[in-house]
């Protein structure tokens, strides 16, 4: 007979991932380009929004200055909270995604010529997205929580989205 699983003193692994909205004058969204292979096999290039995982008791927004600044060299100020997406545990081809949450914040507008300056090794270029270019250049989880997030900023509500779009 199996036990149940006491949450609290032996929580499931999780990661919680920070991610920043970021974007230009022109209502461009910035996307960064992992340097590191994707092993998903997608046909696309794996671009993906400024930030990343966030450490154990590591505040959320805490975690997305520190990823930003250590991959692109800037200092942002997190503002709202813009989207939640949940990622449970799914097979694909090439590998197992574990399961995650991921939270989207408005880091606000910056220049199309701010400088960036790739550190860590893991962000290889970076590029300015119009909403009507995400479904071409993004994966389609990717895409659909950006244009969840950019509704939200647009006055609609903070949405929670899960799993990948069918």
């Amino acid at each position: 007979m199996q036990t149940e699983r006491d949450h609290f003193t032996d929580p499931p692994p999780r990661r919680l991932g920070a991610l920043g909205i970021i974007r230009n004058p022109a209502g461009a969204v910035l996307m960064t380009e992992k340097a590191k292979a994707d092993l998903r096999g997608e046909e696309r290039t794996p671009w993906f929004h400024p930030g990343g995982c966030v450490e154990e008791n590591e505040a959320i927004r805490d975690g997305l200055v520190r990823n930003v600044r250590t991959k692109l060299g800037i200092n942002l100020q997190p503002g709202r909270l813009l989207g939640v997406h949940h990622m449970p545990d799914e097979q694909h081809e090439t590998h197992l995604s574990k399961e995650g949450v991921n939270f989207l914040f408005d880091c606000g507008v910056l220049d199309v010529d701010a400088p960036f300056m790739f550190g860590g090794g893991s962000i290889k270029g970076v590029r300015w997205m119009l909403p009507d270019e995400l479904e071409e250049h993004l994966t389609p989880f990717t895409a659909a929580r950006t244009h969840a997030a950019l509704r939200a900023l647009a006055g609609g509500d903070v949405e929670v989205l899960t799993g990948h779009p069918v």
